[in-house]
């Protein structure tokens, strides 16, 4: 029988592939600005959970966009990525030890922390959609501000996301 938080996140995942397929990839500021609205469960992953189910829950995640948006793997790929580099991310930016890390909140984090977290986090995974679909350095400077273009767009839809979320839970 399969675990009820692992359903849970099977429904996440789901969700979050076909509201990006269906909705946030057809928002294109010229023509190729689009936010990437799936990177919040990555975000969000509890760190003191399973890696391995994190990292399969990642790689499901980007390869559903894949499947729909025909990118190749590209999204899986750059899902995996952060979700392995989130753990790091998250000592890096909080300053816990490695053995604090299984009792790490994201509550714990200040305001300040939780920008520079989402845009680390964001700016890498879009880096590395937009590298690997163009997989030259020729245009690096046009590809390089197309990813901080879509990061910025991506960035501002997760802060509304959190923002009417958390008003949410406050009522």
């Amino acid at each position: 029988m399969l675990n009820p938080r692992f359903l849970i996140n099977l429904l996440t995942i789901t969700f979050l592939v076909l509201l990006q397929v269906f909705i946030f990839s057809n928002i294109n500021f010229n023509g190729s600005i689009c936010p990437y609205i799936y990177v919040i469960f990555i975000l969000l992953y509890p760190p003191f959970r399973n890696r391995y189910v994190f990292l399969l829950l990642c790689f499901l995640l980007g390869f559903g966009v894949d499947i729909f948006e025909d990118t190749g793997g590209i999204n899986a790929f750059a899902s995996v990525t952060l979700g392995y580099l989130s753990k790091h991310i998250i000592k890096m930016v909080s300053g816990t030890k490695f053995f604090e890390i299984e009792e790490f909140r994201f509550s714990d984090f200040g305001t300040s922390q939780w920008v520079f977290y989402t845009v680390v986090m964001v700016l890498i995974h879009h880096l590395l959609i937009f590298f690997l679909e163009i997989f030259s350095f020729t245009n690096a400077l046009d590809t390089l501000l197309k990813a901080i273009y879509s990061s910025i767009f991506t960035i501002i839809f997760i802060f509304f996301y959190l923002i009417l979320f958390r008003k949410k839970a406050e009522r």
